[in-house]
């Protein structure tokens, strides 16, 4: 099975699709949004991450430059595991 799911969706199913996500097996959900500025990523990311405390939600512009997505997304990724793997190599925020 593969890990990550890309999900082409809408604002109104954004909701649907973050509350499957810790019934699943996949390691992340990466949600495109071709259309969307990176201002509106960040924007969703920081409410998300209120909404879901058991998710971390992270985003990806191309106009951010350096090792951004090709085309503007969302990710959502269980908080723990995350924490997990960075504490194991070292990153701290």
């Amino acid at each position: 099975m593969n890990k990550i799911l890309f999900v082409k969706t809408n604002e109104n199913c954004l909701r649907t699709w973050s509350n499957l996500f810790p019934h699943t097996k996949h390691e992340a959900y990466v949600y495109t949004w071709p259309d969307k500025s990176a201002e509106w990523l960040e924007t969703m990311s920081i409410g998300l991450n209120d909404i879901y405390p058991d998710s971390e939600w992270l985003w990806s512009h191309p106009a951010e430059g350096g090792e951004s997505t090709p085309v503007p997304c969302l990710i959502q990724q269980d908080a723990h595991q995350l924490n997990t793997i960075r504490e194991s190599i070292g990153y701290v925020e």
